[in-house]
């Protein structure tokens, strides 16, 4: 059977990862980029763990091909699909056991070109974790600052339609990095997945430096690798800023779909840091729909003071003044045109 590590795969052009794993692990954790076809349901593992414990593992193996030989048929057609697209199937499993070492074996004995992923996902973390720090070396980050709706996302966003490079952290966080940040998420973020689409972000990088917003260790439930993290402490920064109103408006457009009850539970949590009688009017704020104005009042009550000290810990190398996201995106391609980033 042939084998192939990740390292080894990288050097190739037209492959395709498979995941065999069930849609629950692969929803969980899995190598950006891969898809799932998997040899056993959700409910079906559970099975066949119940019986390699509590009765033997032939009695596992044997249920574990009933499940698999029922969807056999569909299981064929999806791969020999895949097979007209790319030149090589790679099948990964969990640790490159017996999920993916029988796909490789019944597709191979079948003609078609195909490898097991070795050590399977856990060899690919493995691999990651270690080489982070290589696909990371020799690139500058570019740091934008500014207070709690200037817009920050926005301009990366632009920056990033028109080609330059942008590492989006709260992007791969899914989380926008505030107590409101989990607001319109469709998804809680596991630390794994995280880490891979920052490394295979940064393997693809065709540039010598990133655009990155300045983040905090912690963003939702993920936390920065330190490679990362010390890069940023030691990239140029830049600050950004605009009006109040301006402020607000970014605010409304990036919270437009929120619901009520979730920016009522955020705004309770905050009762500890701006007492009753504060978060009470914010609640009757939310209630009569008033989002302008409670947004301007949580800039100015909460968020402002918070990052205060924040803001004034860094030096800069240039701010950034706009009335318009568009303004703010020109101000960071004048400042990367005159920048040496060698």
């Amino acid at each position: 059977m042939r084998q192939v590590s990740y390292k080894e795969i990288l050097n190739e052009k037209n492959y395709i990862l498979i995941d065999v794993r069930t849609p629950k692990e692969y929803a969980a954790e899995t190598i950006p980029g891969s898809i799932n076809i998997p040899v056993l349901l959700d409910n079906e593992r559970v099975e066949v763990g119940t019986a390699y414990k509590q009765i033997s593992k032939e009695k596992a193996k044997e249920l574990g091909v009933e499940f698999i030989s029922k969807r056999l048929p569909e299981v064929f057609q999806e791969i020999n699909n895949l097979n007209k697209k790319y030149k090589k199937l790679v099948f990964l499993c969990a640790r490159g056991g017996m999920r993916s070492g029988s796909m490789t074996s019944l597709f191979s004995s079948l003609g078609y070109k195909c490898s097991k992923l070795t050590d399977g996902y856990k060899g690919y973390r493995k691999f990651i974790s270690e080489d982070l720090i290589r696909v990371n070396s020799g690139i500058k980050y570019i740091v934008l600052h500014g207070r709690t709706g200037v817009g920050k996302t926005k301009v990366l966003q632009q920056l990033e339609a028109k080609g330059y490079s942008v590492l989006d952290l709260e992007k791969y966080a899914d989380h926008k990095g505030s107590i409101f940040g989990a607001i319109g998420e469709k998804r809680k973020q596991s630390q794994k997945r995280f880490e891979s689409l920052i490394y295979e972000h940064l393997r693809e990088n065709q540039h010598n430096y990133v655009l990155v917003e300045s983040e905090s260790k912690r963003i939702g439930d993920v936390y920065l690798p330190d490679t990362i993290s010390d890069s940023m402490k030691d990239g140029l920064h830049l600050f950004l800023d605009t009006s109040l109103d301006h402020r607000v408006k970014i605010l409304m457009e990036d919270y437009a779909d929120a619901s009520e009850e979730s920016i009522l539970n955020c705004i309770n949590f905050l009762k500890k840091y701006l007492g009753k009688e504060k978060t009470e009017n914010y609640s009757e704020l939310t209630k009569s729909k008033n989002y302008a104005q409670l947004a301007g009042e949580l800039v100015v009550d909460y968020y402002d003071p918070l990052y205060e000290k924040s803001i004034k810990k860094w030096e800069y190398e240039n701010t950034i003044n706009y009335e318009s996201v568009d303004e703010g995106v020109q101000g960071v391609i004048d400042f990367l045109d005159t920048t040496d980033f060698s």
